[in-house]
């Protein structure tokens, strides 16, 4: 992924972060010996007025599990002038953050992370705790600074400071301020009204001055009570937004990406003047395009060095088709996909030579170097920014959010392919469904292009299981083929080829054993697994007789399987967000069963159709002789289930549970 501004994605505290943050800070107060004897002096100089403990109690009723609140957050921007390392005019902004917690639960631990990279300058912290009412100087506070980085990322100069407070009991508060800088206001680009614990208020303040022209766009709004006013008072325009009563920002499994469903602003600086000249700034998507090209340029690339290379890769293609794919696949075999994140060089890409020499680089610099590769064998290739499904922008909005990532347009016998070489094992001709539907900006020098990347259905990306299985006595067994296509073949390819060998097995197990553990599989061969291109077979022997039980001279048994993958996408009262598939699929089954010919099949249960919109379900019993055939098809059409749409959702998986759930009969003729 690009980098992307996580202060200005409004404090998004990922919840593996959290954790990493929560246990530092517990390690920082307790074992730490003077922040111990710190916190015990804290105890006896936490006294808690009574109102605040009847707030406390109040609040801990309505949030039963949370253990602190936000009673506000107010943060004020205001706007100046300022110049790049790049020596260009700039507007900088300053950002003054107030917050106060009150604590819900005894041993409350309240965090909060301030996020800084080489954009964003933490100026100051202060933190105050209350006793009685009275102010005192960092009372339950401790801190720790630590790098954001993930294993995968090479280098990255997002840091955060996490702000800790370490309470006693309920109605103890903590008071934090904070001064930040941003040194690029194109960095400043999102602010999230949602926090990680209740929200009481939240005001966000602009102080806009009159040489300054900005454009604040409001993104999910709808059922939200933001109120939003508007005051010009000696040349500075105050736009305050304010609203009450959030409940926390958790992050849930399988969520559909905040940026969609939670209220926000994305903010663009359009123009400003400075000593009488105007100067641009993202206007339109031409100022974008103007920006992220100057950054790419800034790459010097050397094509004559990849020649040796490229003349390898493509020794013994006979077609242009076999030479560009035979480039395409040696760019995300060859090269290790490894983030870097350091300022403006984060928006750099690294040379195409630099990622051939090093066979790591991150999207930009995979991107470079395949566009680059192309080129040099003679093709249309060319470098383009992409915002993947997570974000929900068009290309027309003038901000830096808009794109996350970057690939390689190609321009091919009429066609345009979208290549992406950090997407291991996808064929060529097919498009990762992260940026499916999105608008790519396809660098063309002076000018651009935009193109959508073309969204295929559920049917394209198809896991199709067939067995066929034989009853003799109590013992049932059978063979069992499963076929994965698209991007369910693509999934597979990325999750299998990096197994070591003795979990491989296991791995084929997994597809064999039709969502049940206690399914014996034997016997498993599999198709050419080192073509990416075909689709992917796993055969194999399995024994159900676990699965046949006798009740007197009745046999009773179940030929279907609830979907290990839906179990986990059942709503519960608490949910809070959507759910998002990352992929829009088709399971497609047909299970046989044959009985000796003096038996037959009783309580077949009926027919069962669903259609709702997104996704459809037919599953049917077909009875012929001594043979019945179960044959359904569940497609998901939309890999978003909204939670408006949870009561059709929740119908629709009960209904195939009940399906699949059914005990037909097996009795003599």
């Amino acid at each position: 992924m690009m980098q992307t501004n996580p202060v200005a994605d409004g404090k998004n505290f990922p919840a593996t972060c959290l954790r990493k943050c929560l246990s530092a800070l517990t390690i920082l107060l307790f074992i730490n010996g003077q922040l111990h004897a710190q916190v015990i002096m804290d105890a006896a100089l936490a006294v808690v007025l009574p109102e605040e403990k009847e707030q406390a109690e109040s609040l801990a009723k309505k949030y039963p599990d949370e253990t602190n609140v936000i009673r506000y957050h107010r943060q004020t921007f205001e706007f100046d002038k300022g110049v790049n390392s790049f020596k260009d005019k700039v507007v900088t902004v300053q950002e003054t953050s107030e917050l106060e917690f009150m604590a819900l639960q005894h041993r409350a631990l309240a965090i909060y992370p301030e996020y800084y990279n080489n954009f964003i300058r933490i100026n100051n912290i202060t933190a105050l705790g209350f006793s009685k009412g009275n102010k005192i100087p960092f009372l339950f506070y401790g801190q720790e600074d630590r790098s954001v980085t993930d294993d995968g990322i090479f280098f990255d100069d997002n840091r955060l400071r996490a702000c800790g407070f370490q309470f006693n009991g309920p109605g103890n508060i903590g008071r934090l301020t904070v001064n930040k800088s941003f040194l690029d206001s194109k960095y400043f680009t999102r602010l999230f009204f949602h926090e990680h614990y209740p929200l009481l208020e939240k005001v966000i303040t602009f102080k806009v001055p009159e040489w300054l022209t900005i454009d604040i766009k409001p993104f999910n709004m709808t059922g939200f009570k933001v109120e939003r006013t508007e005051d010009t008072r000696k040349g500075i325009t105050t736009i305050t937004y304010r609203v009450t009563n959030l409940d926390a920002a958790k992050s849930e499994s399988k969520q559909v990406g905040r940026a969609f469903s939670d209220p926000h602003l994305v903010i663009s600086v359009k123009s400003y003047e400075r000593k009488g000249d105007m100067i641009k700034g993202f206007d339109k998507v031409d100022d974008v395009y103007n920006w992220n090209n100057r950054m790419y340029t800034m790459a010097k690339n050397e094509p004559g060095k990849l020649k040796a290379t490229v003349s390898k890769i493509i020794a013994g293609k006979n077609t242009d088709e076999e030479k560009i794919k035979a480039i395409y696949y040696w760019v995300q075999d060859k090269v290790r996909y490894i983030a870097y994140e350091d300022g403006y060089s984060g928006f750099i890409p690294s040379t195409a030579q630099d990622v051939l020499d090093n066979k790591f680089g991150d999207c930009k610099g995979m991107a470079n170097l395949l566009t680059e590769m192309l080129k040099q064998a003679g093709y249309d290739a060319h470098f383009s920014w992409i915002g993947t499904r997570q974000i929900p922008y068009p290309q027309s909005l003038p901000a830096l959010c808009v794109n996350n990532h970057a690939i390689t347009t190609l321009y091919f016998k009429g066609n345009t392919y979208f290549l992406d070489a950090t997407e291991k094992y996808a064929p060529f001709g097919e498009n990762a469904f992260r940026i499916q539907g999105k608008e790519a900006l396809i660098s063309k020098g002076d000018k651009f292009e935009i193109k959508a990347v073309p969204l295929t259905d559920g049917k394209a990306h198809k896991i199709s299981t067939k067995a066929d299985f034989t009853l003799n006595a109590q013992n049932m067994k059978g063979k069992v083929q499963v076929t994965l296509t698209g991007n369910e073949r693509t999934d597979f390819h990325q999750l299998y080829q990096d197994l070591a060998t003795v979990d491989k097995e296991k791995f084929f197990k997994g597809f064999l054993q039709l969502g049940n553990d206690n399914i014996e599989v034997s016997n498993i061969t599999n198709s050419d697994l080192s073509n990416r291109e075909i689709p992917v077979q796993l055969s194999g022997t399995i024994d159900l007789s676990n699965h046949v039980h006798r009740i007197e001279k009745e046999l009773f048994l179940n030929l279907d399987f609830f979907p290990k993958t839906l179990e986990s996408y059942m709503p519960d009262e608490k949910r809070k967000r959507g759910y998002e598939f990352n992929s829009m699929f088709t399971y497609e089954d047909e299970f046989s069963l044959t009985i000796p010919s003096d038996k037959k099949f009783t309580d077949v249960p009926d027919k069962l159709t669903l259609s709702f919109e997104g996704y459809e379900f037919a599953g049917e019993y077909i009875v012929s002789g001594n043979k019945i055939t179960l044959k359904k098809t569940l497609v998901i059409r939309n890999s978003t289930i909204n939670k408006s749409d949870f009561e059709n959702w929740k119908k629709f998986l009960r209904s195939i549970k009940s399906f699949n759930s059914y005990y037909f009969s097996i009795t003599q003729k």
